[in-house]
């Protein structure tokens, strides 16, 4: 019986061990979410601000990257047609 009863002993350890490390990898996990949010808010924010204050290269900076996406766009869908 003490076998038995130390096996089920090893097995509730090890069942709250792994409770605590999947509870302790969402926190971190939360944490990073909630730090990769905020760096991406802090982006569109600059980034409207800087197109507020300098509309002609803001629309000059768009539409040069529409050009490059369409460009490669173009690019990729012609290669994969040419197969």
């Amino acid at each position: 019986m003490t076998t038995l009863n130390n096996m089920t002993n090893g097995a509730l350890a090890a069942e709250n061990s792994l409770g605590k490390m999947s509870h302790d990898i969402g926190e971190r996990a939360g944490k990073i979410a909630a730090n990769v949010s905020e760096t991406a808010s802090d982006y569109v924010q600059t980034g409207r601000h800087y197109v507020s204050e300098n509309p002609a290269k803001g629309l000059a900076i768009a539409m040069a990257a529409g050009v490059v996406a369409g460009s490669l766009i173009t690019l990729a869908l012609s290669r994969r047609s040419d197969r």
